[in-house]
């Protein structure tokens, strides 16, 4: 009598495949920055500029790292990478907002 638990010569077509971890790359790391960052100003910005309102740009810095936070972790790719990406953009804004830039 065969094993068919613990085949592994010829597993059968249905069977989930092994999951395996993607791979860090610099380019998939600026998209994963770029879209979010995209998508939140060009749903966020118009609204604003309609009623002549000034920008939150810190909170849109913040939606804008959880949306990418976001993005990071449905990719699969480890915390570190997901908190970085998610730090980033508030990061960058508490950078310009000190040197006076916004």
């Amino acid at each position: 009598m065969s094993d068919h638990l613990n085949s592994t010569t010829n597993p059968p077509a249905h069977t989930i495949p092994e999951f395996k971890v993607r791979p860090v790359t610099l380019t998939y790391l600026l998209v994963l920055q770029g879209l979010p960052l995209l998508g939140v100003l060009a749903l966020g910005v118009p609204s604003y500029a309609l009623f002549n309102q000034p920008i939150p740009w810190m909170e849109m810095s913040l939606v804008i790292g959880g949306v990418a936070f976001f993005l990071t972790y449905l990719s699969s790719y480890p915390w570190r990478y997901r908190i970085i990406e998610g730090l980033l953009a508030p990061a960058t804004w508490l950078v310009l907002h000190l040197a006076g830039r916004i």
